[in-house]
């Protein structure tokens, strides 16, 4: 039995793999051994949960922002890096989940999706 991870885990690498190479979903999910059938029901099920956003205005660069002064930690406290979670959806069925980041990581992925946009 499929669950929802599973289609949706099969649709992101049909966007990534096959669907840039113009191959059918159809053929891609007969390539896989999974059932189109079972599949286009889920597509159909639960692409209207997708929920189109639009983004008024652009935030300023960093170059433009002042960089904020590094405060040292003072002895006897331990100073933790946080990481960061993205778990983005689009209005294309595309799932993008990335864990334990720095903020570092974090801009340059953001970086490279906006190369996509």
């Amino acid at each position: 039995m499929y669950s929802s991870e599973d289609f949706e885990r099969l649709f992101i690498r049909y966007k990534g793999e096959s669907y840039l190479r113009g191959e059918s979903i159809q053929t891609f999910c007969h390539r896989n051994n999974v059932p189109y059938n079972l599949f286009e029901k889920w597509y159909k099920d639960t692409r209207h949960r997708v929920v189109e956003v639009t983004v008024d205005g652009r935030p300023s660069t960093m170059e433009e922002e002042k960089p904020a002064e590094a405060v040292p930690p003072s002895k006897g406290t331990a100073v933790k890096e946080v990481r960061i979670l993205l778990d983005l959806r689009t209005s294309n069925g595309l799932h993008l989940r990335q864990g334990n980041l720095s903020y570092g990581e974090l801009k340059r992925l953001v970086e490279k999706l906006e190369g996509l946009c």
